[in-house]
């Protein structure tokens, strides 16, 4: 298991940092988040056959340009029907069942900054840092649409530190139902455009929705349930991964909330010239 640790920000200019992205962003964050985006639970998979693939990618999001290698497909996710229980709950459906996402990982990117967010948990101070994934939209269970994966953005996720929601949630996705809490953020990922370089075809996949943002959030207990699925995106059918056995899933352990991103800052520099704001 991944361990992780919290990074703080403490020293006094930095705070002002995120009082300003605060203020400044919250009078247009909470319209942002749109009804239609898909809640998602997260399945890990044991190694993927052939891995690493060592594909060499470059990355440009709304942090920079990166060049990275994609590696090994560690995590899958299903779109899933949200929950909130309790007296201030509310119960977010399922509006896309085709298009799932495969988490690769890449090779590794250091960064930092502080990220500005709100999403159906309320607002968010994100301590984001070091690039670990790319999501890219694929199909379950040989779901056919002409063998191609749905047409969607792709996503390059960090790992992110905050403080825990505790919310309990009911999670209903296509395997079956899973009551638990929604703990900390553990990834904050932004829509990415992919350019895979060449001699692969179909190298070019760009930003399709730049507000659409997701959180990642730890649950507990997590869903040990085993599953089974097999796995199409591009890179499955780049390396011929069409006839292997299913993937066993499990466990579920993330909980991917679509959120809409207001501002953020290179938590390395404190300087006010770098205060960047978003608007979108």
């Amino acid at each position: 298991m991944r361990m992780f640790t919290t990074r703080r920000l403490c020293s006094p200019l930095s705070m002002m940092f995120v009082l300003a992205l605060l203020v400044l962003g919250s009078r247009a964050a909470d319209a942002q988040v749109n009804p239609l985006w898909d809640h998602y639970k997260v399945y890990l998979t044991p190694p993927f056959p052939g891995s690493p693939i060592n594909i060499p990618v470059v990355l440009t999001d709304q942090f920079g340009i990166y060049n990275h290698n994609v590696l090994e497909l560690e995590m899958f996710m299903n779109p899933t029907q949200k929950q909130v229980l309790g007296p201030a709950g509310g119960t977010y459906p399922i509006h896309d069942d085709i298009t799932h996402y495969s988490w690769w990982r890449i090779t590794p990117q250091p960064f930092g900054a502080v990220v500005a967010a709100t999403n159906q948990f309320g607002d968010q101070t994100l301590h984001v840092h070091d690039a670990v994934y790319l999501l890219t939209p694929a199909l379950k269970n040989n779901q056919n649409f002409g063998g191609l994966p749905p047409f969607k953005n792709h996503y390059k996720c960090y790992f992110c530190d905050g403080q825990p929601i505790n919310k309990q949630v009911l999670l209903t996705d296509q395997f079956g139902q899973w009551s638990t809490t929604v703990t900390f953020p553990r990834f904050f990922c932004n829509p990415v455009d992919k350019h895979v370089v060449d001699p692969y075809p179909d190298n070019d996949y760009p930003i399709l929705d730049p507000n659409q943002h997701y959180v990642c959030y730890e649950f507990q207990p997590e869903d040990g349930t085993p599953y089974m699925a097999t796995v199409l995106d591009q890179f499955t059918r780049l390396i011929g991964y069409f006839d292997t056995p299913p993937l066993p899933l499990h466990p579920a352990r993330y909980l991917c909330v679509p959120t809409y991103k207001y501002g953020f800052t290179e938590s390395a520099r404190y300087t006010w010239g770098r205060l960047k704001l978003l608007y979108r």
